[in-house]
């Protein structure tokens, strides 16, 4: 078993265009308002990369703004590349888009804040400091003024909640569901023909009141997903433990590195991995970063260790975004990367148990 690099599900979602999806201009607008409404600034700038067509990009970024002393441009000739003239080419530019600020930012007498929107083609490359800057006479309200200055460049610093729609929450939960089931019925095949190679592993998953056995247990959580009416809502509970990803969740976060490893042996043992396999598999960012501290597993170990730690982490995501207003908000871009990293995660390891055959051991 080999992981590979890019995944396609089987229901046919392809994450490989996910990859370069431009964040929504209706994301950025939201972020500069935000920054707005905190700024102590009379004036801000917000540096924005758009790999695609910036002018579409703009209309539909300035119509987000709307109501706001808010002018989005388009950089095209003026360099910003040279610490000590940033703010000149600052001025060029107001210069050459007159007509749109003196539309976009004149406000009412209440708007104390404006912010010029700067869209490029590449990241600003330049130290983010904050310095004054002489304006145009006909500047909207600041004109031959000299206020403080700094353009923020908001490519990788755009900040949601958990819940924003860029997490794919939704996507995670079914993802998450559908894995569920191909472990059941591997889990359930193994445990009715050795039920010898389960033992390990139910007894660490496997709570007070449970019985002794594991394949009434697995009927039991299969019985459970009957009741699911909406996968895309999916959302386990360690507290219950009704399910079989809420068994394995909780016992992931209760497991050091090295004790996931051990359980991750188990776990490969429970699903009668062959030693080599013509499939492959997404080793997610969690599982590297919990990385037990002993010798490489073999295959089979980091294959299992891999649908463990990954759960645990869609798991703890999910339930994070139900309660994303007692968190912070975070960069758009490493909310969007995460969960492509686990939808991968999630939909590789489905398609890896799904290859196998049924167990003949």
């Amino acid at each position: 078993m080999n992981p590979a690099d890019h995944e396609t599900v089987a229901n046919g979602t392809d994450f490989g265009a996910f990859a370069d999806e431009q964040i929504a201009p209706a994301r950025l607008a939201a972020a500069i308002r935000g920054r707005l409404a905190t700024s102590a600034s009379e004036l801000s700038g917000f540096w924005f990369q758009v790999r695609g067509d910036r002018a579409d990009y703009a209309r539909e970024l300035q119509e987000h703004l709307a109501g706001n002393a808010v002018v989005v441009l388009i950089v095209r000739r003026a360099p910003f590349d040279n610490v000590n003239a940033v703010l000149d080419d600052f001025v060029v530019l107001l210069e050459e888009n007159q007509e749109a600020c003196e539309k976009y930012l004149t406000g009412d007498a209440a708007t104390d804040r404006r912010a010029v929107v700067l869209l490029a083609r590449n990241t600003l490359q330049l130290p983010q400091v904050s310095s004054p800057v002489r304006l145009p006479a006909w500047f909207p309200r600041l004109g031959g003024r000299t206020p403080s200055v700094i353009i923020e460049d908001l490519t990788w610093r755009a900040e949601a909640p958990l819940n924003t729609a860029e997490a794919a929450i939704g996507e995670l939960c079914q993802l998450l569901f559908e894995l569920e089931g191909a472990l059941l019925d591997r889990l359930h095949s193994v445990c009715a023909q050795k039920k010898a190679e389960t033992a390990s592993f139910w007894d660490q998953v496997r709570r007070e009141g449970d019985g002794p056995s594991f394949n009434d247990f697995l009927a039991g959580v299969r019985r459970a997903r009957h009741e699911v009416r909406n996968s895309s809502s999916y959302r386990p509970s360690v507290r219950e433990g009704s399910s079989l990803v809420a068994r394995i969740w909780g016992k992931a976060q209760a497991t050091s590195p090295d004790g996931l490893s051990r359980l991750g042996k188990s776990f490969a043992r429970a699903l009668a991995l062959p030693e080599s396999a013509d499939t492959s598999w997404h080793r997610s960012i969690v599982a590297v970063l919990f990385r037990p501290s002993a010798l490489p597993p073999s295959d089979q170990q980091a294959f299992a260790t891999n649908i463990l730690v990954t759960i645990g982490a869609v798991c703890q995501m999910i339930t994070a975004a139900a309660h994303a207003d007692a968190y912070p908000s975070y960069p758009v871009p490493l909310i969007r990367s995460m969960s492509f990293d686990l939808r991968q995660g999630l939909a590789g390891a489905r398609r890896g148990l799904i290859a196998l055959d049924h167990y003949t051991g």
